[in-house]
């Protein structure tokens, strides 16, 4: 049997976390409801597995892989209710969850038996602050004029792209504005470039960077908004994190750029419904 647990009921599933888990910014935002996302496990009272699922990027599995009561159900339970909540809430029909070890593979592997699995890689940067210091003070003073993400942009109905966007990672405006941040580029008052907090727990920020049009690419805006956004993050104590996948290598090169170092390589798999 898997159940979705209700949010004032997540925190039943922090037995089950490693200290791995504990590090992880999207996965514990989720456990913490501040981040748009659900959790599904095997028993509602005392949960021996659970799937954690950060709706806007990846699913995260936890505690024992080999519970016959969530493993042998996950393939239908996928079919049946996550597939829908996905469109219904996304759009999505891409699924992407993160594979924890060789234990957690193998059971994967045997349980999603109606679907492809493709593999791939995210990978996790770390940000360096000296590192950064050291870019920062090279960077040449920028034309590029850069703003705080306000609640007037975001309710500006011509920038109904970007509130689309942090909707998949915040269960409201508000929510975001609370405990999030943003900085972007203008033209004629309508967002260009962004790069706002995704994922938030404790003073970690995972940030998310986004260059809207084709035609405003390669100009700097990404490396401004990131820049003014890692900023503020040195100013006030937080601590920016950047996860990809290793296929985009513009966003790769933009974490390299902005201070940040390879952490970790983890293996994930994606399928379609």
């Amino acid at each position: 049997m898997i159940v979705e647990l209700d949010v004032n009921e997540y925190s039943k599933v922090t037995p089950l976390l490693s200290e791995e888990d504990k590090a992880n910014v999207a996965l514990m935002s989720i456990v913490a409801g501040s981040n748009k996302g659900k959790i599904f496990v095997d028993d509602p009272e005392r949960p021996r597995t659970a799937m954690i699922w950060a709706i806007a990027s990846i699913a995260f599995f936890v505690g024992d892989c080999r519970n016959s009561e969530f493993i042998t159900h996950l393939n239908s339970y996928m079919d049946q209710k996550i597939k829908q909540d996905s469109l219904d809430i996304i759009g999505g029909t891409w699924f992407t969850v993160a594979v924890a070890d060789e234990a957690w593979d193998e059971a994967l592997n045997e349980a999603l038996t109606d679907y492809e699995l493709v593999e791939g890689e995210d990978l996790e940067f770390e940000f360096a602050a000296d590192r950064y210091s050291k870019l920062r003070s090279a960077q040449e003073e920028s034309r590029i004029q850069v703003t705080r993400l306000d609640a007037d942009l975001l309710i500006d109905p011509a920038n109904d792209f970007v509130l689309e966007d942090l909707s998949e990672f915040w269960n409201s405006t508000g929510d975001f504005m609370d405990k999030g941040f943003g900085y972007c580029v203008l033209k004629d008052k309508i967002v260009q470039s962004v790069c706002f907090s995704g994922y938030v727990y404790g003073n970690g920020h995972d940030l998310v960077v986004r260059t809207y049009e084709e035609e405003e690419r390669q100009k700097g805006l990404g490396a401004a908004v990131t820049f003014a956004y890692l900023d503020h993050c040195v100013h006030n104590g937080l601590v920016p994190h950047w996860t990809t996948d290793e296929e985009n290598e513009a966003s790769i090169a933009l974490a390299n750029k902005c201070g940040f170092v390879l952490k970790e390589k983890s293996k994930v798999y994606e399928f379609e419904f």
